[in-house]
């Protein structure tokens, strides 16, 4: 198996700055230790891969666009119609498990650790910096702790997901990443930011 290289490695290096307080009101970073599968049942389909990926991930499909569950394989998320992101632990990944369990006739399961980045941006100015380029309301009374919203940054495609009060997950497709990532950096230059390293929020 080919060892998992992050698209920001040398952008990690850089450090953080003072913002125009200086102060560092912002943690920065790329997530790691998680895994990705996208999976997807045909829409004559549906009972037959709910049936075969029930024992895998041990719960029932969301039924809602935009829900997210949290089972006991990890985060799962319904995208789009028919359409789901589990995000596990990178040592729990069952991908194999759901590979398996799919037959091509029912569905596809598609692993997307490796072309995926996860950029978090934690901080009380989160939600500013964020407002900067992408037209959501990320009021907390309108998108809450646990929702995630498919939507486009800088021309981008990304997936933003609100983990904690002040923190959010950007899964932005690899080779954007550091496209992304300048962005973000430069839109938390007045409210100065460190960098640091997560783990699976």
């Amino acid at each position: 198996m080919f060892e998992r290289q992050s698209a920001l490695a040398a952008a990690l290096t850089q450090g953080g700055r003072d913002g125009a307080d200086g102060q560092r009101q912002l943690r920065i970073g790329e997530a790691r230790g998680w895994s990705l599968v996208q999976m997807a049942a045909f829409a004559t389909t549906v009972t037959e891969f709910q049936d075969a990926v029930r024992p895998v991930i041990d719960a029932d499909l969301p039924k809602q666009v935009g829900a997210v569950m949290e089972v006991a394989r990890g985060r799962l998320l319904k995208t789009g119609m028919e359409q789901y992101w589990l995000i596990m632990p990178e040592g729990d990944d069952h991908s194999r498990s759901l590979l398996a369990a799919v037959a091509p006739d029912i569905g596809a399961v598609t692993p997307l650790s490796h072309s995926r980045t996860c950029i978090v941006i934690e901080g009380a100015a989160a939600r500013e910096v964020l407002a900067k380029g992408i037209a959501i309301d990320f009021h907390p009374d309108v998108f809450g702790i646990g929702q995630f919203v498919l939507t486009g940054l800088h021309h981008t495609p990304v997936l933003i997901h609100r983990s904690g009060e002040n923190c959010y997950e950007l899964y932005a497709m690899r080779t954007f990443a550091l496209s992304v990532w300048e962005w973000v950096i430069d839109a938390a230059l007045p409210f100065g930011y460190q960098i640091v390293t997560f783990g699976l929020g």
